[in-house]
């Protein structure tokens, strides 16, 4: 387990690495596509929502942002577990114990 300030310090490494991977997105044309279709089915969604009661779409506007916000902090342990195993391998193979050459 970790203890709230590793959980801090990770979560500003995870948010660096996640600026620079969102950067290599703007480029990335089948992201790009799918924020497009993403848009369009956003707004054939609303139309939808709008024809519910207040209080419906506001259940449905809370469940999808709780999933949402499942996945993040899922995709956040699932990247420190990848840095876990990273650092495990390079151990393994003695990287951290090789000497430095000049």
């Amino acid at each position: 387990m970790m203890t709230d300030s590793e959980r801090r310090m990770l979560g500003s490494v995870i948010d660096s690495r996640l600026e620079i991977a969102m950067k290599r997105l703007e480029h990335n044309t089948e992201y790009l596509e799918q924020c497009l279709r993403q848009e369009k089915s956003g707004e054939a969604a609303e139309e939808l929502l709008h024809k519910l009661a207040k209080e419906e779409r506001i259940a449905v506007r809370r469940h999808y942002e709780g999933e949402t916000a499942k996945t993040g902090l899922e995709l956040n342990e699932a990247y420190i577990q990848g840095l876990r195993d990273s650092v495990k391998i390079l151990a393994f193979l003695g990287v951290f114990s090789a000497g430095v050459r000049a």
